[in-house]
């Protein structure tokens, strides 16, 4: 027997045909060996027809439309009954569909006692009905052949497939249960199904079973079946109520064999403790490695800046920066190795902090840019508008996750775009979610290969001739993460068409707004001179003045060139400011005074591109008529901060309301050598090399310091003389860096002074830097410290301290 489409589609399906030729009469007929069955009517009740009396058999393959204005003159219907005789149909219209093998199955026909005219559109109209009922007739051929194939998976399945009355007798059950238990059909309807349940675990069952017939709700269960030979099998599954009028009539459940997994899981017991024990012996193996290579390379490093600051010849500078790039690489390779072994151990903490997302996303496309130079890509960041600025999470998590898909799509992407679009997706009363999705137009992934792509060590292309390098971790780190944040992750993509790598995660609402001030400066527009001689650093900088601002860009490579370009502007097109780099005809201070000297271009605001590492008098730049500088390779961020600067006099001070990060960092911008000569400093540090390095760096600095070998002596040292600063190493002899941090915080109370203490700790490990804070310090310096980090860590003394700065 055919299955019928049925339902609201259906009738309305109906309705429509016969409104389409404002007959009164519609009717879904299927074709059976005894004539004709009726699966839905509209304005006729009738249920068959015997063959004679069918329309739908009127109909010929290949299925389609007959339409006939008045009956009594087509032959096809000359000796049909129902033309002939009651009802004396005369205009008939009907649309034909087949079955899954191409015969005849059945039409959707109108019928009208008078004759009727149509139209090439009501004709189209019926014929795009007709296919709708041919997509239902369709899927109701597809769910029956469904049903059966499930009806046959029932008996034969291994699992157990039973239908439980509220009273708790068996009403239904498979061969395999039937057989397992000891029980026949017969049975069905009058035995309880707790007699093949052994006796320990039968109030469970009874007691879940009730609860389930109570609240209407389903209920997993594990529970221990004994089988007709005594074999005991342990099987869990849900218990799913059928209910009617809101009450609950059975219960059914598909019992799965678990007796295998449980003995395994047995097993496994005393393998996971001791797999834990491991993994603690694992995180402390890991911090103490972390400290015994970091402490050496924080006096390499430091060693190599303090011989890069001393006079030394070119070749020897050339030297020491090789150095100290190959020591950067070492220490990056560490890092890489401690935070991927943190994340595989669950070590990771997670701290939530305010923070600018829409900047930090902004950063990572910085470098990315860089990454991708040499290959023909743009790389885009597009930032949902509704979306705040500031978020609250975890910012180090966040940005290695799109650092590592960002990079991943760089790779593999020759030509064509990468791009990251941030996105709302929904909000609960706690949370919003946000999307993130990054685009490429690369090599594209198979669907077999997706399975494995966010597995440790797994590569798409893993042979010993493959072109794209790496070991396979940056797409399993990122699942780690993104689901340590409570986030989803996944990708689409197909071979040749490139992949969307995409993740949301939820970030908590915020309550506080903070109102805070800024400079809001209208960049669009304004002229600018970009003076740079090398071609890469030109292009970035360039895209970021023209592309990302839309400033009016000119270039030049020389100083000379400059400046005529600056005068021959000079007027109602003048040059507001200049983007500089280090120039072959001359040194940055006489190129700003040349500037300076001149009356028709001294107004310039003047920006100073100053090599990476490079350390800057900061007095001298401002006397010579620098405004403002930046270290390269220069950020998009930290470029717009340094024009910002630059630009203070065009700016018009706004006051408006921002989520304000928590932990922002304000610096003033120079610490004068008069206000570091007031402020002393003690260094408590066990380690010669680096004591010596670090006093080296305070001197340099203008701090006057003292330096102790402990705790125990730092805090002899504060008690007999007065200090502002203290840096502090957290693992020295006789009394470590956090119990020395206690006693000051408790000896701070009888002196009535409160020291800065700044940790100074070898321990890169997530989590270390809220351990220090927890102990009371105030801020965290990660060795090997840099002589620039040292000098901020100081420099923020007199930001969080107005009291002291003012001294």
């Amino acid at each position: 027997m055919k299955t019928a489409p049925a339902g609201v589609e259906v009738e309305a399906l109906l309705a429509e045909a016969a409104k389409l030729f404002g007959a009164p009469v519609a009717l879904l007929g299927l074709l059976e060996d005894g004539g004709e069955t009726v699966a839905a009517a509209r304005g006729w009740n009738v249920k068959a027809f015997p063959t004679d009396y069918s329309f739908a058999a009127l109909h010929a393959l290949p299925a389609g439309t007959l339409i006939v204005s008045d009956t009594s003159s087509d032959s096809r219907f000359s000796g049909h009954p129902l033309v002939t005789g009651v009802p004396h149909v005369r205009f008939y219209a009907g649309v034909s569909f087949t079955d899954a093998d191409g015969e005849l199955a059945g039409a959707l026909s109108v019928f009208d006692s008078a004759p009727r005219t149509f139209t090439a559109a009501q004709e189209a109209a019926l014929r795009l009905i007709g296919r709708s009922i041919s997509r239902e007739y369709a899927v109701e051929q597809a769910l029956e052949d469904a049903n059966a194939r499930f009806r046959e998976f029932f008996e034969q399945t291994d699992d157990f497939v039973l239908s439980i009355g509220a009273d708790g007798r068996l009403l239904h059950a498979n061969e395999t249960a039937l057989s397992m238990l000891g029980f026949g059909r017969e049975d069905l309807g009058r035995t309880e199904l707790i007699r093949g349940i052994e006796p320990e675990a039968r109030e469970r069952f009874r007691d879940t079973l009730n609860a389930v017939m109570v609240s209407g709700e389903p209920l997993g269960i594990e529970t221990t079946f004994v089988t007709a030979t005594g074999r005991r099998i342990v099987v869990d599954g849900s218990l799913r109520p059928k209910m009617m009028d809101g009450e609950a009539l059975l219960a059914r459940v598909v019992f799965r064999d678990i007796t295998d997994r449980k003995k395994i899981e047995a097993e496994l017991g005393n393998a996971r403790d001791a797999a834990l024990e491991a993994a603690r012996l694992k995180t402390q193996f890991l911090t103490n490695v972390s400290h015994e290579i970091r402490t050496p390379m924080n006096g390499i490093v430091g060693m190599i800046d303090l011989l890069l600051s001393t006079p030394v010849t070119v070749e020897q500078q050339d030297f020491a920066h090789q150095a100290r790039s190959s020591a950067e690489q070492l220490l990056a390779i560490v890092n890489n190795i401690l935070y991927v072994s943190s994340v595989e151990a669950g070590s990771l903490s997670a701290t939530a902090v305010d923070f600018d997302l829409n900047r930090m996303l902004q950063r990572v496309i910085e470098v990315m840019k860089i990454a991708a130079l040499g290959k023909d890509i743009d790389i885009e960041l597009v930032y949902d508008p509704k979306l705040s600025a500031v978020v609250r999470g975890n910012q180090p998590r966040l940005r290695q996750v799109i650092t590592n898909l960002m990079d991943n799509a760089v790779k593999f992407t020759e030509e064509g775009s990468v791009k990251l679009r941030v996105s709302f997706e929904k909000e609960t009363d706690t949370h919003r979610v946000v999307r993130f999705e990054i685009r490429d137009t690369g090599i594209g992934i198979a669907q077999e290969d997706r399975l494995l792509l966010f597995e440790k060590f797994s590569q798409v292309e893993a042979s010993s001739t493959r072109r794209y390098q790496g070991v396979g971790l940056g797409l399993a780190t990122a699942r780690q993460l993104v689901e340590t944040m409570g986030g989803l992750i996944d990708v689409e993509s197909s071979p040749g068409y490139g992949s969307t790598f995409w993740f949301s995660v939820p970030f908590p609402k915020q309550a506080l707004r903070r109102p805070i001030v800024s400079s809001d400066l209208e960049l669009k527009g304004k002229r600018v001179l970009l003076v740079d001689q090398y071609a890469t650093s030109r292009k970035i900088v360039r895209h970021y003045l023209e592309t990302t601002w839309a400033m009016h860009v000119e270039v030049a490579e020389r100083a000379s060139e400059a400046l005529e370009i600056m005068r021959r502007f000079a007027g109602n097109q003048a040059i507001r400011l200049v983007v500089f780099d280090a120039m072959p005809d001359s040194d940055v201070p006489s190129f700003a005074r040349q500037v300076r000297a001149d009356p028709t271009i001294a107004a310039t605001s003047l920006v100073y591109l100053a090599p990476a590492h490079t350390e800057l008098n900061a007095e001298e730049l401002r006397s010579s008529g620098i405004n403002a500088y930046v270290h390269k390779p220069v950020g998009q961020g930290e470029l717009f901060d340094a024009i910002t600067v630059a630009l203070a006099h065009d700016a018009i001070p706004l006051a408006r309301t921002a989520e304000q990060p928590a932990d922002s960092r304000a610096l003033p911008r120079v610490v004068p050598p008069e206000k570091r000569a007031t402020v002393r400093v003690l260094l408590a540090e066990d380690n010669f090399l680096n004591m010596k390095l670090t006093m080296s760096q305070l001197h340099k600095l203008g701090y006057p310091a003292d330096s102790v070998h402990n705790g125990k002596e730092a805090l002899g040292a504060i008690e007999g003389k007065h200090y502002d600063i203290v840096l502090m190493d957290c693992q020295m002899p006789v009394l470590d860096g956090y119990q020395a941090t206690m006693e000051i915080r408790r000896l701070e109370q009888d002196l009535g002074h409160r020291h800065r203490i700044i940790a100074m700790t070898a321990n890169a490990l997530e989590g270390d830097r809220e351990k220090c804070l927890a102990a009371g310090m105030d801020d965290y310096l990660s060795k090997p410290t840099r002589h620039e980090d040292l000098e901020h860590a100081l420099a923020r003394y007199f930001s969080d301290s107005p009291s002291d700065a003012a001294r």
